[in-house]
């Protein structure tokens, strides 16, 4: 097992030496002009969905050849060989996701916590409410302790004229961290792993209910038509933006 605290990053590099695919990772915060509002956290893993599909719908045996599958209604659709459930890396992820979701039950100002464990369209994470953007800190720092090692006393910063995204809790770095640190992992395997997660993206949605924005000063954001939505889409396996030293960090100002 690679060597770092959370079990998140883990389990997902796991699912991708097991199944390949892309990774989406969708970040979202929507605020009210009082500084209420919703965080959520999504892994989107259904690109899978399409190419399991299609290995389901390849149901002709070969000759000679017999399968494990089973018949639906005659109609040549069929259901896999049974996985184990500790050997399924997705049932690991949803239930890493379903834990974050249990640790903040208890955390002043924070409520209708939901754990998102969407199996039949691979998608995994989490949302809540919040007061105020100190509640939506103190969720984000018991997360960050107990999931990713980290110690952030803040994330997201907002003064009522301005919300600022500081240069912290990036999951994006964190899975390359997890990936450079690794020593259990052969280079072979090294560049297999980059390769499942060259298409990963990593996106933040900021959304203000009863404000516009007026700018961003983050170069990859880009402003929705009614100026509500500001939405950053980073690739950390991307060379290009790992030239433009793209971040997580932005600072918006609101009309």
């Amino acid at each position: 097992m690679l060597k770092t605290k959370n079990f998140i990053i883990p389990a997902l590099l796991l699912a991708f030496t097991t199944i390949t695919g892309c990774l989406h990772i969708i970040e979202e915060v929507t605020l009210s002009s009082k500084g209420s509002g919703t965080y959520q956290m999504v892994v989107d893993m259904s690109e899978l969905k399409g190419m399991i599909d299609m290995m389901k719908g390849m149901g002709d045996e070969m000759p000679g050849e017999e399968s494990d599958s089973t018949i639906i209604g005659g109609e040549g659709d069929y259901t896999p060989p049974a996985v184990e459930e500790d050997e399924n890396p997705l049932d690991n992820i949803g239930n890493e996701f379903s834990g974050v979701a249990s640790s903040l039950e208890g955390i002043p100002g924070i409520s209708n916590i939901v754990a998102i464990n969407d199996t039949a369209d691979f998608k995994f994470g989490y949302s809540f409410d919040f007061v105020d953007v100190k509640a939506l800190n103190r969720a984000l720092k018991v997360i960050g302790m107990e999931k990713y090692d980290s110690k952030n006393e803040e994330t997201f910063v907002y003064n009522g004229k301005s919300f600022e995204r500081l240069g912290v809790g990036d999951l994006g770095s964190e899975i390359k961290k997890t990936l450079s640190e690794s020593d259990e992992v052969d280079e072979s395997q090294m560049d297999m792993m980059k390769m499942f997660f060259s298409g990963m993206s990593y996106q933040q949605i900021y959304r203000f209910t009863d404000r516009k924005i007026k700018k961003s000063d983050n170069k990859l954001g880009e402003l929705s038509d009614d100026d509500h939505t500001l939405t950053i889409t980073l690739k950390p396996f991307d060379e290009e933006q790992a030239k433009q030293k793209a971040s997580v960090a932005t600072k918006i100002k609101l009309n």
